[in-house]
C-alpha cells in the first residue's frame, strides 16, 4: 500500500502510516487540495485531500476513484495513521543497538537533503535506517536510497515482514528472523537475514544456471557466487555498517547485498570491476504542484530469485523463488567446480 506523500507548504516527504504525534495532527487539519502529494501517482494525478469517514482519516486523490483499491498508486485512498507499537519498537531496537556499539543514534531525524530516517546512526559511515512496515514500489526506494547517498548517509532498509518486499536487494536491505514485537526484544534476539559472502565457484551446472559473463551455457571459469552469511544479529549489524565493516556490495542487474569488506574486495578481484554501491537515478516525473520528485508507477513484480539469483522466468505477484529452489532439489551450499 502507498504510503509515502509529499508535504507541500514544508517541503518535506511524510509517510502517512507511521506518522509521528504532531505529524499526525498537521496532517488531519490539512483541508486544502495541493498540500499533500502522493509520490507514486501512476496516473500522474498527484494532488491529495484530506478528509475523515467514519471516524478515520484518510487522503483521496483530486479528481481520483475513491473506489480504486489501494495500491502503488491506482489513485485510491491512503489511510492516514500513527506510527504503531510494532514499529516504535523496531527503531528503538536499532536505536539502542547503535548506541551499545558506541555509534551515536538518533530517532525520527529529518536529514537535511534526504528525507526522514528512523534511525540515523552516526560512525565512520553515516547510516539512516528505514523501517518499513508498509510497502512501497521499488522505484521509490531507491530514489529516497539516492537521495540519503547524496546527502552523506548511507542508506540501510529493514523489514521484519515474513515475506521479502519487492525493494529487498534492490537498496541495501537488511531483514530479521521472526521475534515478537509486542514488546521491545533483549539485545541479540533479532537476527539479521539478507546478509551474503563472497565464494568462489567453477562455472558448471551444479554452481550456475548458466554463466554470469555471457548468459549462456557455461564457460568452465571462476565466477563470484553469493550465499548466506550467517552468525550477525541485527545489533552487530548496527555496529558493522557505521564502521564500514559491512559494505554494500552491487551484484548483477542492480542487485546490492551487503557483505563484509573483505567479500567485496574479493568480488572486484574476480570481475574485474568496481562493485561498491552507487545508486542509479531512477526516473522520475514532477507532480502536478512540481515540488516533488514522483516515482513512475506501474507493475512492480519481482524477476530474480531470492535465494538464487537466477531471473524468473514466470512472473507474478508473490512469486520470489524460482522452480529450483521452490521443489528444493537444489543444495543452497555451493559444491566444489
Amino acid at each position: 500500500m502507498t504510503t509515502l506523500v509529499w508535504h507541500v507548504p514544508g517541503n518535506r516527504e511524510l509517510d502517512l502510516s507511521a506518522l509521528s504525534e504532531a505529524d499526525h495532527r498537521l496532517v488531519v487539519g490539512l483541508r486544502g487540495a495541493g498540500e499533500l502529494l502522493c509520490l507514486e501517482s501512476a496516473s500522474g494525478q498527484g494532488e491529495l485531500r484530506v478528509e475523515q469517514v467514519r471516524g478515520r482519516y484518510r487522503a483521496v486523490h483530486v479528481g481520483g476513484d475513491d473506489d480504486a483499491e489501494p495500491g502503488r498508486c491506482g489513485g485510491g485512498p491512503h489511510e492516514i495513521l500513527p506510527v504503531t507499537d510494532e514499529h516504535r519498537r523496531q527503531r528503538d531496537y536499532w536505536h539502542r543497538a547503535g548506541d551499545d556499539a558506541g555509534h551515536p543514534s538518533e530517532v525520527g531525524r529529518d536529514l537535511l537533503g534526504s528525507g526522514p530516517q528512523d534511525v540515523a546512526i552516526h560512525g565512520r559511515v553515516p547510516t539512516g535506517v528505514q523501517v518499513r512496515a508498509s510497502q512501497v514500489s521499488t522505484a521509490t526506494a531507491r530514489s529516497r536510497a539516492t537521495r540519503s547517498r547524496r546527502a552523506g548517509w548511507l542508506p540501510l532498509w529493514f523489514t521484519a515482514a515474513d515475506r521479502s518486499p519487492s525493494w529487498f536487494h534492490r537498496v541495501p536491505s537488511v531483514g530479521c528472523n521472526r521475534v515478537s514485537w509486542d514488546h521491545l526484544p533483549p539485545r541479540g534476539t533479532a537476527v539479521a537475514t539478507g546478509l551474503k559472502r563472497v565464494v568462489e565457484a567453477r562455472c558448471a551446472i551444479d554452481s550456475f544456471d548458466r554463466c554470469p559473463v555471457s548468459g549462456r551455457g557455461h564457460c568452465g571459469g571462476v565466477h563470484p557466487r553469493l550465499e548466506a552469511l550467517p552468525g550477525y544479529t541485527l545489533d552487530r549489524v548496527a555496529a558493522a555498517v557505521p564502521a564500514g565493516l559491512l559494505v554494500p556490495l552491487t551484484h548483477a542487474e542492480d542487485l546490492v547485498y551487503l557483505v563484509e569488506q573483505e567479500s567485496l574486495h574479493h568480488y572486484e578481484q574476480l570481475t574485474g570491476r568496481p562493485a561498491g554501491y552507487l545508486p542509479r537515478i531512477p526516473e522520475q516525473r514532477r507532480g502536478t504542484a512540481g515540488s516533488a520528485p514522483l516515482a513512475r508507477g506501474g507493475a512492480d513484480v519481482p524477476q530474480w530469485c531470492r535465494r538464487c539469483d537466477n531471473r524468473l522466468l514466470y512472473l507474478r505477484p508473490g512469486r520470489e523463488l524460482c522452480e529450483r529452489c521452490k521443489s528444493g532439489t537444489r543444495d543452497s551450499v555451493i559444491r566444489p567446480g
